[in-house]
């Protein structure tokens, strides 16, 4: 069939249920089918780094998977590229995804063929099996002929069988009574379709109620029975030569039965971005643009300039009209050497004379100084070495997007409709703000709103009003969603699973893989910790920060952390963090506790968010941005926005205690967990708890961790293992008991 029919269900749909090699059924159960892809998509209209970005990320999950899936622990042989990926993304055994293999469409429709041809008597289970789609219908027609009562008293009446045969290979076959083997004499894979005893080919199918293991074939002219027993020809042609040698098992090779409605039939994959309108930040990650790149990270993060001298800045001052402030500086600095070498002044009036100093050269080296910043080794080295960062824990990008999304959402701007881009939940616009108060009333609730704010360690929280995410799915696996898959007949032995590229559309004279794009546009919340609170927290708790001069933010430190621990083969963030998955071997380091403590708080967020905005918890979207301290949570779907948030955050205001939403996360009960005590020797992470759909988290629910927040535990990767103490705990003291800014740093 060249062309299928197509159907039509929402976006969402298509793109992950309903995508390409999936298996479903029509409502009212009848008919089971399969997806396949479909030439009649739009072509989604994407900026053309947006394009490469997503190129880039395709290109980086094949790599990271093939080297997940090779790995092949316990196997008795190397495992070949072309079992771990698919083959058309090999190129001299190498993974090289080329964009212009890929089509980035709107997914609109979808084709479907049935599948599987394989059916069974209703009345004596007799199995027969179509072998062309263009041709069910006449083949159907005479499966009678083969009814062991003969054709005039057949029921004629047939099912049409919902369990199918799958293999990790990304294989799937209905269920047959023949089954291959490897023949080692001819070196080749053979077929047996007929009956061992009496070279029957007619074969009743037995489904006695129970296990799908209980299922199997019966011969009908001798009833001798034949297991359900399949393997994958792929993996069989392949491996088939070592079986001969005693280095592969059977059990890699044979395929499973499984309810085509069953998740392990098919498993998407894809990816998330952030969607932008300059890409003036962006380019600074391209290969040619590493000497900016680092100038951009050392004046973001306030490592100050080494080679002016205070000649060169006069000069810098007087041209940008601000020469009265150097000679207030010069004079200052003066009087505080000299205070210091009298030796009558207190301590603590030199150090809040330092402190204002500092202050002074830090605004020029973020204004009049910017851009002459020379980075240290350790951000040079991040620089230059972060091709080899996984790109979602890149703290590199993460500063770029950050810097990008600051400029074109946090720091003003309009929508069409007149409201502000985003908005201060300290501050409100009117369409935030309660109906029916007064203005004492209001100026009570942010007041109220403030107070929560600070017992909770933020900074900085605002709603922003458009957010703009592109999703998308471009691949799918078989019987599991990670590289690797354990089956018991196979002991402890590591199999590796296939991650195949939708098959190709027509887009004009060309074939090319589809990506599924999804282009939504939501509310989110933008929130960002207070650096100092996150500095003592980590104190607390025995994470050593590494030192930096005055002025350096918190987020160069991590960088050039992150850059170092990347060569410690226990504490690298892998693609898919399997150094975070084994108990007590991770030491305290900087970055993965702040990691984890803004991926937990941003949990915790979401929980508190789907209790009251109607939306659930697969309805939600994050995005880190670890050298700043910050996150953003969002509201996914392609449905219209209806501002569930903005409403969510406008009706749960109140006086008395300013937003319920603040409100609710200052309450330790909001992080009770019905497992508490298993809970928090686990980790402190379960479904009870801050754990959401994997679909929707970016770790598939690593690196959580409630003891980051309210203490009772520590993460299961942890080394020390010893209770933490609570970011939630340190921000309340040091809310209730401010220490003065200019004597808290020196």
């Amino acid at each position: 069939m060249t062309n299928p029919p197509t159907m039509q269900r929402s976006r969402g749909q298509l793109a992950t249920s309903y995508a390409p090699h999936s298996l479903f059924t029509f409502e009212g159960g009848s008919g089971a089918c399969m997806a396949l892809s479909a030439s009649g998509n739009r072509t989604a209209e994407l900026r053309p780094i947006t394009l490469r970005m997503i190129g880039e990320q395709i290109q980086e999950y094949f790599e990271a998977w093939a080297d997940r899936a090779m790995r092949g622990l316990n196997l008795r042989h190397p495992v070949p590229p072309s079992l771990a990926v698919d083959n058309r993304v090999l190129s001299d055994q190498a993974v090289r995804v080329r964009l212009g293999d890929l089509v980035f469409q709107i997914p609109d429709l979808v084709g479907y063929v049935p599948f599987p041809l394989a059916f069974t008597c209703t009345r004596c289970g007799l199995h027969r099996e179509a072998r062309r789609l263009d041709r069910v219908a006449e083949e159907a027609a005479r499966f009678r002929q083969a009814c062991p009562t003969g054709a005039g008293g057949c029921a004629d009446d047939w099912q049409q069988i919902d369990v199918v045969l799958t293999h990790w290979s990304g294989e799937i076959e209905a269920i047959s009574p023949s089954y291959r083997y490897w023949d080692s004499v001819n070196r080749e894979v053979r077929d047996i379709a007929r009956c061992g005893s009496c070279e029957s080919d007619r074969f009743y199918l037995r489904r006695p109620p129970g296990p799908l293991a209980g299922w199997h074939f019966e011969c009908v002219a001798c009833h001798t029975v034949r297991p359900i027993l399949q393997r994958d020809l792929r993996t069989l042609e392949s491996l088939g030569p070592l079986l001969d040698q005693n280095q592969a098992l059977i059990a890699e090779i044979n395929m499973e039965p499984v309810s085509y409605r069953a998740s392990a039939a098919y498993y998407p994959h894809g990816d998330r971005l952030l969607v932008f309108d300059q890409d003036m930040y962006a380019s600074l990650l391209g290969a040619t643009q590493i000497n900016q790149l680092e100038s951009f990270i050392a004046t973001t993060y306030g490592y100050p300039p080494t080679h002016l001298a205070d000649a060169e800045k006069a000069a810098l001052l007087q041209a940008a009209g601000r020469g009265a402030e150097w000679e207030n500086y010069v004079h200052m600095r003066a009087l505080v050497e000299m205070l210091e070498a009298g030796g009558t002044t207190p301590r603590e009036m030199i150090d809040a004379s330092r402190s204002a100093l500092t202050r002074q050269d830090e605004d020029w080296n973020a204004s009049v100084f910017a851009g002459r910043q020379q980075a240290t080794p350790g951000i040079a080295t991040a620089c230059r070495e972060r091709q080899r960062f996984v790109r979602r824990f890149d703290p590199i990008r993460m500063a770029v997007e950050h810097e990008t999304l600051l400029q074109e959402k946090l720091r003003g701007g309009q929508l069409n409709d007149g409201k502000e881009v985003s908005v201060d939940v300290t501050i409100l616009d009117p369409f935030l703000i309660p109906d029916g108060l007064s203005e004492r009333e209001v100026d009570r609730l942010r007041t109220e709103v403030r107070r929560r704010r600070d017992l909770l360690g933020i900074s900085e929280m605002r709603l922003i009003r458009d957010v703009r995410i592109c999703e998308y799915t471009f691949a799918y696996t078989r019987t599991s969603s990670s590289p690797t898959v354990k089956r018991d007949k196979a002991g402890d032995a590591e199999m590796p699973v296939r991650l195949r590229l939708f098959d190709r559309v027509e887009v004009g004279e060309a074939a090319c893989h589809p990506v599924l794009c999804l282009l939504q546009s939501n509310e989110g919340f933008y929130v960002r910790l207070d650096e100092d609170t996150v500095r003592e927290w980590l104190a607390e708790n025995g994470v050593a920060v590494a030192p930096a001069v005055p002025g350096v933010r918190l987020g160069g430190s991590l960088i050039e952390e992150f850059s170092a621990i990347e060569n410690d083969p226990n504490s690298r963030f892998s693609r898919f963090l399997d150094e975070y998955r084994r108990e007590r071997t991770v030491p305290r380091q900087a970055y993965p506790f702040v990691y984890t403590l803004l991926h937990t708080m941003a949990h915790h967020l979401i929980g508190v968010s789907a209790s009251m905005s109607g939306l659930d918890l697969g309805s939600f979207g994050e995005h880190l941005f670890v050298p700043d301290l910050a996150f953003l949570v969002y509201r996914r779907g392609m449905t219209m926005d209806l501002g569930n948030l903005s409403s969510m955050w406008r009706d749960r205001g109140d006086p008395a205690f300013g937003n319920e939403v603040l409100d609710r996360m200052v309450n330790p009960a909001s992080l009770r967990c019905g497992s508490e005590s298993v809970c928090n020797h686990r980790g402190g992470a379960c479904p009870d708890c801050v754990l959401i759909p994997e679909s929707a988290c970016l770790t598939r629910n690593e690196l959580l961790s409630r003891s980051v927040l309210i203490g009772r535990g520590a993460p299961r990767w942890d080394v020390v293992g010893a209770e933490l103490s609570g970011y939630y705990t340190v921000a309340e003291r040091r809310a209730e008991h401010p220490v003065r800014a200019d004597v808290e740093r020196p």
